[in-house]
Formats: structure tokens, C-alpha cells, sequence
């Protein structure tokens, strides 16, 4: 019986070996079979109020081996070093400007050639914008997020027969005009259109318009004021845009990611409080996948108020999160 019982025991565990190494090695060929999950990595972003977050983990690795759990290291378009030198995760960032910031996750080489060539078209597009002024002056062309996503969109699908094995995030604030409120001025200008309608001469018109001290040629021009909204996109390897006001995700944890963002993100975060829940949902998800963690990096684009309270002012905070290494 004890003979019997130890060889049951035996295969029991011969079993449950055999249908674990099976269950990695299905898991393996899955993740090498997509470029753009081999290294591993993911992105989530976030809208607020005035402001946008996004959160990249600190893992970059061969499949299931670990190569490097530094920071990404951010990129500036002015920046004379060349990006593949800078020390660091490999995923690098793009600044092409104050307002914008450009991520992505897949492969490590289309990586680096699909960084360096939109570095480049964007250096184009900017200098032709200063080359076309006749004033003489030097002052440089800002491209909104919707003008990169653009430009990015159509080099990806021009590489459609050998495409770039990424997936970016592009997420920035866009300034607008909004008119402020002005239902006082409206009330005025309804009740005297009423009042001059109910005249009949053109004596009763003039001292009606002189009472009201405005003319017929008198247009009310509604208050402008600027403002940041936030600006969120990720889009596949060929191009395709994916919007969203509220957030966006890449990379392999992107079920998870999904799941955790959609609990609890909330409309008009502030500051602050966006990198909380944009940092907690982040963590959350990686802890649920083995090709992602060791760390991450959480960016906050946020717009400040003048003392005329438009907002032109953008300025980025970087905040380091610490995660399980394991």
C-alpha cells in the first residue's frame, strides 16, 4: 500500500510538471509569435481637469529574461545626442515640444528607427514652418498633439509592407478658445431687440437706442479665454487612431490595464490626484503580468494659470513609482 501510494504520489507530481511546462511553453510561443509584445512593456495614460498622466513601467527584457529595469529616459527633439546613447530603458520618450509627449511600446529596434525617423520629420515640418515667415524672425512653430498624431499616423502606414512593430501613445494638451459667460451681456441685447421691435417711428428707434447707449452698428463680441484640453491617442503598428477622453493603454498588460483604469478613473481629476489613480491603477495591472513591472515612471503634463486666468503655462512633473521585482 505505501509503494502504491508513493507512485500515485510520483505521478501526480509527473503530471502537474508536465502541464505546467506545457502551459509556459504555449504561453512562450504565443508572446514570440507578436513582435511588439517580445520585450515586454506597457503604457497607460490618463485625462484630468487641465492636465494629462501617463505611466511606463521600468522592465525591458528578451521574452521572459530581464535585461535592463532603468528608467525611460526622455528625448528632446532639440537634443543634439543621439537617442540610442542616452543611459537608460531602451523605450525612450519623445519631448517634441513643452505640451506634447510621445511613448511607445514593441520591439526594440523598430523602436529606435521609428524614434529616430520622427524625430527627423518633425525637425522638417517645424523648420519649414520658420522658413515660410517674412518678418525675419526666429521665433520656432509649437505642433499641437493632434498635428503629431497625424504626422505619426502617416509614417506608420507608410511603412505598411514592413511595418515598425510598435504600438505609440501620444498624449499632450491642446489650447483652445472657449468664450466665457456672458448671459448678462445676452439678457441686454434680447430686451432691447424686444423693446426697439415694439417702436414704430424712427424718433421712438433713436431715443430707445440712445437709452440704451448702444447703436445699431453695435456688435457684442463674447470674451475669449485659453485653455488646455487634455489630449489622448494610441494607435496599432499600421496607423489606425484610437481617441479617448478619458484613458488610453499599450502594451502586454493592456487586458488588465483596461480593467483597473476603468474602475478607477473619474472625469476632471486634478493634478495631483490624477498621478494617484493613474499610478495605483498602473501598479494594480502590473502585478498581474510577468512581462511588465519592476518599477515605473508616471509623467503629469499640467497647464497653470495666468494672472489673466488663461492658461498658456504647461509645464511636466516626473514621478517615480516603486512596484514588485518579481
Amino acid at each position: 500500500d505505501a509503494l502504491d501510494n508513493t507512485t500515485s504520489s510520483m505521478r501526480a507530481i509527473i503530471t502537474t510538471s508536465l502541464i505546467f511546462i506545457v502551459a509556459v511553453s504555449i504561453c512562450t510561443a504565443q508572446q514570440r509569435s507578436d513582435p511588439t509584445k517580445f520585450n515586454g512593456g506597457s503604457i497607460l495614460a490618463m485625462a484630468g481637469r487641465n492636465s494629462v498622466a501617463i505611466a511606463i513601467d521600468s522592465r525591458f527584457g528578451l521574452g521572459m529574461q530581464t535585461i535592463s529595469t532603468a528608467a525611460p529616459s526622455s528625448s528632446n527633439d532639440d537634443d543634439d545626442d543621439n537617442n540610442s546613447n542616452n543611459n537608460g530603458n531602451p523605450r525612450i520618450l519623445l519631448l517634441p515640444n513643452s505640451n506634447t509627449l510621445l511613448a511607445w511600446t514593441g520591439l526594440y529596434g523598430d523602436g529606435l528607427g521609428f524614434a529616430d525617423e520622427m524625430s527627423v520629420l518633425l525637425a522638417s515640418k517645424v523648420r519649414r514652418a520658420g522658413g515660410m515667415r517674412f518678418d525675419g524672425t526666429t521665433t520656432r512653430k509649437t505642433m499641437n498633439p493632434k498635428a503629431i498624431a497625424m504626422l505619426m499616423s502617416h509614417l506608420l502606414y507608410r511603412r505598411r509592407n514592413s511595418p515598425y512593430y510598435v504600438e505609440p501613445v501620444i498624449v499632450g494638451l491642446e489650447t483652445v478658445l472657449v468664450e466665457e459667460d456672458c448671459l448678462v451681456e445676452m439678457e441686454a441685447v434680447k430686451s432691447s431687440s424686444q423693446s426697439i421691435a415694439a417702436t414704430t417711428t424712427t424718433n421712438e428707434v433713436q431715443s430707445e437706442l440712445s437709452s440704451l447707449s448702444i447703436t445699431p452698428e453695435t456688435k457684442i463680441r463674447p470674451k475669449t479665454k485659453t485653455i488646455q484640453r487634455p489630449y489622448l491617442m494610441c494607435s496599432d503598428m499600421l496607423g489606425a487612431q484610437s481617441t479617448s477622453h478619458s484613458f488610453v493603454c499599450s502594451g502586454v498588460a493592456s487586458r488588465s490595464l483596461h480593467g483597473t483604469a476603468e474602475a478607477l478613473w473619474r472625469p476632471n481629476l486634478e493634478g495631483e490626484e490624477l498621478v494617484e489613480i493613474c499610478g495605483r491603477a498602473f501598479v494594480s495591472a502590473l502585478e498581474r503580468d510577468c512581462y511588465s513591472g519592476y518599477g515605473a515612471v508616471v509623467y503629469l503634463i499640467q497647464a497653470t494659470e495666468n494672472d489673466d486666468g488663461n492658461e498658456s503655462d504647461v509645464c511636466i512633473v516626473e514621478y517615480v513609482l516603486s512596484s514588485r521585482n518579481d
